[in-house]
């Protein structure tokens, strides 16, 4: 027999829910009702009392507002400092981090496991950017942009100190500044492109590619986190706003997340503590009426919610 094949015992307990027409629950029962949210593979619960901090993409946000409002302490979402813009996050994403890549490079920062490059900061019309921050981030001086960059990595640092992770993955598309192998958080304004013509490249991160920083980011919780760390790991359902891959954004943003989306559970399957939590499912296979805004890309609140309940009910969120 090849030792490819993989005998039925080592696949995850068998779903109840493992049947498409017939069974208990099928799936096709379960999808006529205009959404559902799919069964996981949910290795371990919470407290209302744990500290929760989540990382990625938009999606992030929409978590962090859900387990707000049950009182549950969110340390991504309360920045310490109320210096700079760090208090808007929650209404303009400041901190979103939509790649893997650029989630990695940031907790190497958080860490001190690297230093961010002194040369990171980038000159445009007199002023500095930190491109690791989205294009509506504040320019200033040399030394306000150092200043909030460390305060940055203070902010992130509760990564490592919170009871469990939630990471979200948003698209595999990434901008890299080619002088310092900074990811940035979006593709190069038209402005910072046009002074440096030959700076920046754009990288379609592969399977490999992501499973290999997926784990990375996990070590660095391994190695600068509490001693059990755990982590819920997801992809974003929001759709990505534009492609540079030459393809139509259909196929381009269904591609970018399929990656993501195998390359994350493959990574939850293999290691103890870390959930695969289907929250790309729930949206993507309901009714579009029930999911989506008129633009088909931001979820609506009250799916949002629902997803977000059965979280808190699953990992035991809900204080008593």
């Amino acid at each position: 027999m090849s030792s490819d094949l993989t005998s039925s015992s080592q696949f995850s307990p068998i779903s109840k829910n493992n049947r498409w027409s017939k069974g208990p629950a099928p799936a096709k029962d379960r999808l006529a009702q205009g959404y559902t949210i799919p069964e996981w593979h949910q290795t371990f619960t919470l407290s209302p009392t744990d500290q929760i901090f989540a990382i990625g993409s938009c999606f992030a946000r929409n978590i962090e507002k859900a387990l707000l409002l049950q009182k549950i302490k969110v340390t991504s979402a309360n920045p310490n400092s109320d210096i700079l813009e760090l208090r808007t996050n929650l209404l303009t994403g400041l901190l979103n981090k939509y790649n893997p890549m650029s989630i990695h490079q940031e907790l190497e920062w958080a860490s001190g496991h690297k230093e961010f490059p002194e040369n990171g900061f980038i000159s445009l019309e007199n002023q500095y950017i930190d491109p690791s921050l989205r294009n509506q981030s504040k320019k200033g001086d040399l030394d306000y942009v150092k200043h909030r960059q460390k305060l940055l990595q203070e902010h992130f640092s509760h990564y490592f100190t919170a009871n469990c992770v939630i990471v979200t993955l948003g698209l595999t598309e990434t901008w890299v500044d080619l002088e310092t192998d900074i990811a940035l958080a979006e593709t190069p304004p038209p402005k910072l492109l046009k002074e440096y013509p030959s700076r920046f490249a754009c990288k379609i991160l592969s399977y490999g590619e992501c499973e290999k920083i997926i784990n990375a980011i996990y070590l660095l919780l391994s190695q600068y986190g509490k001693t059990k760390p755990r982590m819920i790991i997801t992809v974003s359902p929001i759709p990505m706003e534009r492609t540079v891959s030459g393809q139509d954004i259909l196929v381009a943003n269904l591609t970018s997340k399929s990656t993501l989306r195998a390359a994350a559970f493959a990574f939850a399957e293999k290691h103890a503590g870390v959930d695969y939590f289907p929250s790309y499912e729930a949206v993507t296979l309901a009714e579009p009426d029930i999911a989506w805004l008129h633009d088909r890309r931001t979820v609506k609140d009250g799916l949002v919610q629902e997803i977000m309940n059965k979280f808190i009910q699953a990992y035991e969120l809900k204080a008593q």
